[in-house]
């Protein structure tokens, strides 16, 4: 057992008590190296994530220099989060406490745990789909609203999720409001972190197709923000009909055009992976909701083109404003981040998205749902 099983019932200093383990769910993705528990301090209840360095004591392992890792990945994902509290993010969860413990009866190195703590949430977006027996294209539509806001608002930062997958949608109020969480795997310009040199920062069974394939943009937009459109997109298609597309996409390819046998370039590819999209878009079109096929195809054609050029919605990626992005990444038509500049044209997380996506919850379905 690692010193991050065994905080049940320990008093941290600054005054919460932990007070019940939370089981991990038996359809988790991630999270391997993190434990969770309630915690209590005064009237307050709170979710702590205890980070377990238990990968750091294996045989044959490096400890100093696996545990110097660890703790830099803690660093980075409670500065970024510091950060996400500071400006006032309204559709991110941020942490509300964080710090370290020393487990009774362990040594200084292997008992000291760090942690850090958020407002309770009730379970992410599969737990809702799970438990509930009413939600359905609108109550999906809100999660992507949400969802659309948190990234816009972190986009706004230079910040990319890069992992926003089911499971990092947290649902709150009831169900009735949703917020993007887990930035272990985020990326933020200017601030260099060690999973910045893998090739897929975040979960590759929900990566975009280009990552897969080890085609790597030298920009920040492109790689990283690209990345989150495509994650973003895969996620409609979740939500409106269970379906990965990565998943879909790859069982469309011939195997001498899957990821580990592809020996050509990204672009020699590319003809073969849209081909496949197009059967993608085709399989999905019967199972989305009549109510709100045409535009949930539309997103997904936008948001997880193989092309990455071609990714978003086309006012935001592909209307020339005559204004160039600056050195920040930022432009200010209408106040929103470029994500790149190519060919005078600026990319970027339009704004139209949610707009369309509040227009939809507002029409009339004639049935009330979640």
């Amino acid at each position: 057992m690692s010193a991050a099983t065994r905080l049940l019932g320990l008093k941290l200093d600054n005054g919460w008590l932990v007070t019940k383990e939370l089981p991990r769910a038996a359809n988790a993705t991630g999270g391997t190296f993190s434990h969770t528990y309630e915690v209590r301090r005064n009237e307050k209840i709170g979710f702590l994530k205890a980070f377990a360095f238990a990968p750091a004591f294996m045989p044959g392992v490096d400890t100093p220099t696996v545990i110097q890792a660890m703790v830099e990945a803690y660093n980075h994902e409670r500065d970024v989060l510091a950060h996400c509290r500071d400006r006032r993010l309204s559709n991110v969860v941020v942490a509300i406490d964080h710090g370290s413990v020393q487990v009774p009866n362990l040594s200084q190195m292997e008992g000291r745990v760090f942690y850090m703590i958020f407002e309770m949430a009730e379970g992410d977006v599969r737990v809702q789909m799970d438990v509930s027996t009413s939600f359905g294209p609108v109550w999906c539509l809100r999660v992507l609203k949400d969802v659309c806001l948190g990234l816009n608002q972190v986009h706004r930062e230079m910040i990319a999720h890069q992992d926003a997958k089911p499971s990092n949608v947290l649902a709150y109020d009831r169900g009735q409001g949703f917020k993007v969480a887990d930035f272990g795997r985020s990326s933020r310009k200017g601030h260099a972190a060690r999973h910045d040199n893998l090739p897929v920062a975040g979960d590759r069974t929900y990566a975009p197709p280009e990552l897969l394939y080890g085609f790597v943009a030298p920009d920040f937009a492109p790689r990283r923000l690209g990345c989150d459109l495509y994650m973003l997109g895969n996620l409609a298609s979740f939500l409106f009909s269970g379906v990965n597309v990565t998943a879909q996409l790859l069982s469309h390819l011939d195997v001498q055009h899957h990821p580990q046998q592809w020996a050509g370039t990204y672009e020699q590819v590319l003809p073969y992976i849209q081909n496949a999209f197009t059967s993608v878009l085709a399989d999905l079109s019967p199972i989305v909701d009549p109510l709100v096929r045409q535009a949930a195809l539309n997103m997904l054609r936008e948001m997880c083109n193989p092309d990455v050029t071609l990714r978003g919605h086309p006012r935001g990626r592909g209307r020339s404003s005559g204004r160039r992005a600056g050195g920040d990444g930022r432009c200010d038509h209408a106040g929103h981040p470029a994500l790149w500049t190519e060919r005078g044209q600026e990319h970027r997380l339009h704004p139209k998205d949610c707009r369309a996506l509040l227009r939809l919850m507002a029409a009339p379905s004639g049935r009330q749902q979640r």
